[in-house]
């Protein structure tokens, strides 16, 4: 069987996942690493960046680390004046832009595997935007630039490209959990046609939706933006279910009692451990989901 590899947004949330996921990889055996044993990978937003270094042949740990180093050097606030203008963010996506510049270098034509993110089209005339090695000359930064660039949270990122000015921003306005379009890519393939299992990690978690306090525009936005869009991947889990049979996804997401902000630095110890007690709970499932063949 092959083994496609799924990750969703959730901001700096993306620690929890790859918690589960190093752990995960000390328990594969014979030096596994989710980068060897995976053929196919699709991220959207943090997701993306999980899921292009796993691409590249990252280690968890290696990936974990990029995060708990930089981080707090991400989410770096810009004047709260800028509320009141017409280009509102939060943070300054410079140093995001310049890490991603650092980690990965190359086009998307150099994946060596099948890799799939997800971005939001702003001013093309479709909004759904696959990046995938059809992709070519397109850096990979870029890629996961566009898919990271969550509305309100951070600015959109455009391009000078073919003569047309591109504007992108965050892949999870339309695919927060890109599970379908991982599979629906790689049906297409004879080796992935009645051969494919998914494992999609759920960085937001699972948890009971927050109380609307603030029904300004602006609370309104954030609301729909950090509660409901995320759980946009639900539906995404029954279709592949559907598609692959149930027995062949696995949907991780440890339950939780209330939503943790994707932002909120002083969680992210917390987060790292909520996954960490869920490998304990789930980790042998895993590994027999991703080791074994199953029975036909």
């Amino acid at each position: 069987m092959k083994l496609g590899i799924s990750i969703t947004g959730g901001g700096a949330l993306g620690i929890g996942p790859l918690q589960f996921m190093r752990r995960l990889e000390a328990d594969l055996g014979k030096k596994k690493t989710l980068a060897s044993v995976g053929d196919a990978f699709a991220g959207t937003s943090t997701g993306s960046i999980v899921a292009t270094g796993l691409a590249n042949g990252m280690t968890a740990e290696t990936l974990y680390n990029l995060y708990k180093d930089n981080l707090p050097k991400i989410f770096k606030k810009v004047s709260s004046t800028r509320i009141l203008s017409k280009s509102y963010y939060r943070y300054d996506n410079t140093y995001l832009k310049k890490m991603l510049q650092e980690n990965f270098k190359k086009h998307m034509y150099e994946f060596k595997k099948p890799v799939y993110i997800p971005a939001t089209f702003l001013n093309g005339k479709s909004v759904e935007k696959v990046w995938g090695k059809d992709d070519g000359d397109t850096p990979q930064w870029f890629a996961v630039l566009s898919s990271c660039s969550a509305p309100t949270y951070f600015n959109t990122v455009s391009r000078e490209w073919k003569g047309n000015t591109e504007i992108y921003c965050d892949g999870g306005m339309w695919a927060n959990d890109p599970v379908m379009v991982l599979e629906s890519a790689l049906v297409r393939y004879k080796a992935y046609k009645d051969n494919l299992r998914i494992i999609s990690f759920n960085t937001g978690m699972d948890h009971p939706p927050a109380e609307l306090t603030d029904k300004s525009i602006i609370g309104w936005g954030k609301y729909i933006l950090d509660e409901w869009v995320a759980r946009t991947g639900n539906s995404g889990k029954f279709m592949a279910k559907a598609n692959l049979g149930k027995d062949n996804v696995m949907r991780l997401a440890p339950k939780v009692t209330r939503p943790y902000e994707m932002d909120n630095m002083k969680i992210i110890d917390e987060v790292s451990d909520i996954w960490d007690k869920y490998y304990d709970e789930v980790g042998k499932d895993v590994v027999k989901f991703i080791t074994e063949t199953p029975e036909k």
